[in-house]
C-alpha cells in the first residue's frame, strides 16, 4: 500500500511546489499605470527634501541656503529619478 502512496505524494508534493510557477495569481489582470511610480518618486523627494531641509537648518543655515544645499544634494544623490530636461 505505501508503495503505491508514494508515487501519489510525490506528484502532489511536485504540484503544490511548482503550481505558483504555472499558474501566477496576477495572470489575467492588466499592468498598473506607470504614473503611479511618477507619483512615488515625487512623494519620496518631497519627504527627503523636507527632512534635509530641516536638517540643514537646525545646523544654523538660513531656510533658503538649506533648501538650495539640499536640492543640490539630491540631484548629486539621487540624479536617476530625475527626469531629463527637454
Amino acid at each position: 500500500m505505501t508503495k503505491r502512496l508514494l508515487p501519489l505524494l510525490l506528484a502532489l508534493s511536485a504540484l503544490a511546489l511548482c503550481g505558483g510557477c504555472l499558474f501566477p495569481k496576477n495572470f489575467s489582470k492588466e499592468k498598473k499605470e506607470k504614473h503611479v511610480s511618477a507619483d512615488m518618486e515625487k512623494e519620496f523627494q518631497q519627504r527627503w527634501m523636507e527632512k534635509r531641509v530641516s536638517d540643514l537648518t537646525a545646523q544654523g543655515l538660513s531656510p533658503a541656503a538649506a533648501q538650495a544645499q539640499a536640492a543640490a544634494e539630491y540631484q548629486t544623490k539621487y540624479s536617476y529619478a530625475i527626469p531629463p530636461a527637454k
